[in-house]
C-alpha cells in the first residue's frame, strides 16, 4: 500500500506480457461498497479484528506519506478498492467478474465459467 499508483499501473500493464505463456484467468470478486463490506466484516469478527485492521493501515507507507489517521482509514480502503477495480479493467486475459457478497450468483456463474474455460 505504499507504492505510487502510477508504479502499480505500470507493473500491471507489463504483467500480461510476462504471463501470456501461462494463459492466466482472473476471477475478480468485485465489491460495490467496499467500506460497508469492511464494516460488516468488522461486526462479524469483532473489535479485536477492527483494531488490528486500523493499526495495520495506520502503519502503511501510504498512510504515513499522506499523514492520514482516524477516518482517513476509511478513505484509504475506498481508494484502494477503486484502484483494484481500475486494474481489473486493464486485465487483458479472460476474466470472470463476480459480486463479492452474492454467494448464490457467484457460485452458479463460477461453475459455468470454469466449465467453459
Amino acid at each position: 500500500m505504499g507504492a505510487p499508483q502510477m508504479s502499480i499501473r505500470q507493473f500491471w500493464s507489463d504483467l500480461p506480457g510476462r504471463l501470456a505463456v501461462a494463459q492466466p484467468r482472473l476471477i475478480y470478486f468485485q465489491e460495490r461498497d467496499p467500506l460497508q463490506a469492511v464494516k460488516d466484516i468488522g461486526r462479524k469478527r469483532g473489535p479485536v479484528w477492527e483494531a488490528y485492521l486500523i493499526e495495520a493501515l495506520k502503519q502503511s507507507p501510504s498512510m504515513h506519506a499522506r499523514a492520514i489517521s482516524g477516518k482517513g482509514v476509511n478513505e484509504t480502503l475506498v481508494e484502494y478498492a477503486r484502484l483494484i477495480d481500475r486494474l481489473a479493467d486493464l486485465w487483458r486475459f479472460p476474466m470472470l467478474r463476480l459480486p463479492a457478497r452474492n454467494y448464490e450468483v457467484r457460485t452458479d456463474a463460477l461453475t459455468k465459467w470454469a466449465m467453459e474455460h
